[in-house]
């Protein structure tokens, strides 16, 4: 059996876009493949945010997927903050990981572009 972990980063509201390139297929698969569905609220707060905001988004994309037709009793969804084992492995990785390295990275140098302030792991 396959399996998929689509993330989604509550940053901002879901839309069309995101339906049909994530929702969908994972509502369409998960009869077939091991799912997990994320709600990757952690990797919200590397970039400038408000709180509150992030959490309602947080709600709002579980929300969505459910209504979208996610099955809880087939697809594994959970809020990424509420998995203690997440944060742990960030602090280990931020400890290991240099600037010179995170900065080969496309996905970073695009990020230290966009904003003032900056995990070494966006």
């Amino acid at each position: 059996m396959t399996r998929r972990l689509s993330g989604f980063k509550p940053t901002g509201h879901l839309q069309l876009g995101n339906y049909i390139g994530a929702i969908r297929p994972v509502v369409e698969q998960q009869h077939q493949t091991e799912t997990v569905a994320l709600v990757a609220d952690l990797h919200a707060l590397t970039v400038e945010h408000h709180p509150a905001r992030v959490r309602a988004l947080s709600r709002e994309v579980a929300t969505v997927l459910l209504a979208a037709g996610v099955d809880p009793g087939r697809t594994l969804c959970y809020l990424q903050s509420h998995v203690r084992e997440h944060t742990e492995l960030h602090y280990l990785l931020e400890c290991v990981t240099g600037y010179g390295e995170a900065h080969r990275m496309v996905q970073f140098k695009e990020k230290a572009g966009q904003h003032t302030r900056l995990s070494l792991l966006t």
